[in-house]
């Protein structure tokens, strides 16, 4: 009986002490024994004392989510990469309200200390963050649909047929994945794809390999409509240059088959070249006896290629299985055909003669001079018409037939071809000057040539012409044409521009030229020669003084109205003497020496 008594104490001993210390100072700042969050026990520690130990115990870092790709590849995630993250106050608190409410009884403590109380953990989530890691994921399953096409090596074409591509569902594979990311616990998840389809068919592009066999199954043949005698053609374009010109397009809509335009345009450049043709007006003479035109050469239709409209025909011909194509050429017409008249163009007489002459010329410098005035001989120029020099005389060169003769280049004058073309300039500017048409450019010499004041013409009536930059320029202000003639007077050296056109009444009062006092060259000018024999010298130019010129006129209508009035200017540069010598001759003392022979 005692013995009863020593062990019913001693267990009311010790439920006295444990409700002592449930009810005893501090108990309150503690959290309940039998208290689990997740897996771990947090009984009698204090929220602060807590927290680590819960930080720890969580899996949250360990990657036991591994998303599983069709080709066995394989992404492992942890619950904190997928924005996962604890919310410690919120789960500290509903772990230090166990048993700590108002209402809690000691009967309450004593249950959650005999039963324990397991809490989940109070988790909050980044929504972005799981968006963001299953996007990296779905770029790599990511696999694009592959439409069919053609494929071509060389002149072989192949099909290519289509393939369905893929895609992740980003936002059906996370729904699948929520469920086991909350609850903390390892999982494999298949993601969840869709397939995609092509858009463009096998059959589609079946297509477009048979229209591209057809344009390749035989050569090119680019055709000249109504050849003309001397062209050149036709050219054969193969199949293996056809094939690196192909371009195949396979849409949603149809199919394009065609060579690239820019390769087929690079190709049939030189073809439009050859096939180029200026047109050209007929050139006549006029007839003092009948008042009538006299043709001299007959008038050339001109021709050129429409590029961008054969590329077009090629292309269309060639897919509907036609491999010889006339190229497209169109015509233009010259501006007067062989049967106009002079009534026509008002063509009637004689309305201006210019002349000029060339005494003591060379052979080569007569020879260019009859060249280049041939050029204008039998041109027509139109009412409103604006005369370039430049522009008819064309290439001056060997080739073109010139030859040289003495030019003035800089303060030199040597030898150059196409001596001489001043001349037949210096004539057409006096023809205009007479004529009344208002000059547009006109230059003159650097220095005075006596051969533009041979026949009574005075210093400054003259005109310099150097292609392109210098020109000689003159309008038909009139409303008749002019019809150039050029005559070359080889008994008197003189060469001639006459105008036949229609006289409109006006006249021209010519002033001048006048000029002042003479310029005195500077010093002569000597140069070593070692070619030359031992102290001899060479006299290669003669001094020339130089001076102001003004020419002048004024052009009046036919009822004595001034039309025009025009001041023509020369400043001729005085021009030295200059001597080349040989060796063991002194130049003068004041001469001006460029050159000494070596030491």
């Amino acid at each position: 009986m005692s013995r009863l008594l020593i062990v019913l104490s001693v267990l009311l001993l010790a439920s006295v002490m444990v409700i002592g210390w449930m009810l005893g100072p501090g108990m309150e700042q503690r959290l309940i024994p039998g208290v689990w969050v997740w897996n771990t026990p947090l009984g009698g520690m204090s929220p602060e004392g807590a927290l680590p130990r819960l930080q720890t115990a969580l899996p949250l870092q360990q990657p036991n989510i591994v998303i599983v790709g069709p080709e066995g590849q394989r992404w492992a995630l942890s619950p904190a990469d997928l924005g996962v993250a604890i919310d410690a106050q919120a789960t500290l608190a509903r772990a230090a309200a166990v048993g700590h409410l108002d209402q809690s009884g000691l009967a309450e403590r004593l249950k959650v200390m005999l039963d324990g109380v397991v809490l989940a953990p109070v988790l909050a989530w980044n929504e972005h963050q799981s968006f963001a890691q299953l996007q990296a994921i779905a770029t790599e399953l990511y696999q694009p649909a592959q439409n069919a096409r053609v494929r071509r090596t060389g002149a072989e074409l192949q099909l290519e047929p289509s393939l369905e591509g893929r895609q992740m569902d980003i936002s059906a594979t996370l729904q699948a994945l929520l469920p086991h990311l909350f609850a903390l616990e390892s999982v494999e998840i298949v993601p969840v794809l869709t397939k995609l389809s092509p858009q463009i068919p096998d059959a589609r592009a079946q297509q477009a390999l048979g229209v591209a066999q057809n344009v390749l199954a035989q050569p090119l043949t680019l055709l000249v409509p109504d050849p003309r005698e001397g062209d050149p053609g036709p050219w054969m374009m193969t199949p293996d240059v056809m094939a690196s010109m192909l371009i195949i397009l396979v849409g949603e809509d149809g199919v394009s088959v065609e060579l690239d335009e820019a390769a087929l345009a690079q190709f049939l450049g030189p073809l439009a070249m050859a096939l180029f043709r200026e047109p050209a007006n007929a050139t006549f003479h006029f007839d003092a006896a009948t008042l009538d035109l006299v043709l001299d050469a007959p008038s050339v239709t001109g021709r050129e290629m429409d590029v961008a409209a054969s590329i077009e025909r090629v292309n269309e011909m060639l897919r509907a299985g036609e491999h010889f194509v006339p190229l497209v050429l169109h015509e233009t017409p010259p501006e007067y055909l062989d049967t106009v008249t002079a009534a026509d163009l008002g063509i009637v007489e004689v309305v201006a003669v210019g002349e000029s002459y060339f005494t003591g010329s060379s052979s080569a410098r007569d020879r260019n001079i009859r060249l280049g005035a041939s050029k204008f001989d039998g041109l027509i120029i139109k009412p409103g018409q604006t005369f370039s020099f430049n522009e008819y005389l064309g290439d001056v060169s060997a080739e073109a037939g010139y030859d040289e003769s003495y030019v003035i280049i800089g303060n030199r004058t040597v030898l150059g071809v196409g001596g001489g073309i001043c001349q037949v300039a210096t004539t057409a500017f006096r023809a205009a000057y007479y004529g009344g048409y208002p000059i547009v450019e006109r230059w003159p010499h650097a220095y005075r040539v006596g051969y533009y004041e041979l026949g009574g013409f005075g210093p400054g009536f003259d005109a310099t012409v150097y292609s392109p930059l210098v020109d000689f320029r003159f309008t038909n202000d009139t409303p008749h044409h002019i019809l150039i003639q050029t005559e070359v007077d080889a008994a008197r050296s003189r060469l001639r521009f006459v105008f036949y056109s229609t006289k409109t009444g006006r006249t021209v009062e010519q002033i001048g030229p006048t000029w002042g006092d003479p310029i005195p060259p500077e010093a002569p000018v000597y140069e070593y020669d070692a070619t030359l024999p031992a102290g001899s010298v060479v006299q290669d130019e003669r001094p020339i003084n130089g001076l102001r010129a003004t020419l002048g006129r004024i052009v009046r209508d036919a009822e004595g109205r001034v039309l025009y009035e025009d001041t023509f200017v020369s400043n001729f540069t005085p021009w030295p003497a200059r001597f080349r010598y040989g060796p063991g001759y002194m130049p003068p003392a004041n001469a001006e020496v460029i050159s000494t022979p070596e030491p």
